[in-house]
């Protein structure tokens, strides 16, 4: 039996020493074999020859170095989108630390306005017997219609 698949390993002296001379031994005796072998050192010297012979276009060099140079800016780039939400943070802060005492004063006078609604409307409400008695109609309205809405709404779900 031929061992042709191993032709190409013992031409590209990747046997070991006991494969190697098993192969060789082999050769010695088969025409077939030495004759493949031979087809595949012809395409092996072929090949490299072909491979020698080709030459990048001219400006290659250049133009890869160019796309890599490029490439890289392209990333450099990238990287200080990272800086974006680093600055807008320190925006922010900073502008939180410039306002705030604007905005604790503002909050101090929303709190003495709601302070003194909290007071007088309930003082006003009574003092006019008229807005009182609108107040407590538009009460008893509102209660009543939502009880009504409530019922209706149960029936409906038990049917």
């Amino acid at each position: 039996m031929c061992p042709e698949e191993q032709l190409s390993a013992y031409m590209d002296e990747e046997l070991n020493e006991e494969e190697r001379l098993e192969i060789e031994s082999h050769l010695a005796h088969c025409q077939s074999c030495r004759l493949l072998l031979n087809e595949f050192m012809e395409l092996k010297q072929s090949f490299s020859a072909e491979m020698f012979a080709l030459a990048e276009p001219a400006g290659f060099e250049n133009r890869v170095m160019q796309a890599v140079a490029h490439e890289s800016k392209i990333r450099n780039l990238g990287k200080l989108w990272l800086l974006v939400p680093l600055l807008a943070a320190v925006v922010v802060i900073l502008l939180t630390i410039a306002a705030w005492p604007v905005a604790v004063h503002f909050m101090n006078g929303a709190l003495v306005i709601g302070k003194a609604l909290l007071f007088t409307i309930p003082h006003a409400v009574s003092s006019m017997p008229v807005v009182a008695g609108v107040t407590v109609a538009l009460s008893l309205t509102v209660l009543v219609v939502s009880l009504l809405s409530l019922r209706r709404l149960l029936r409906s779900a038990t049917v």
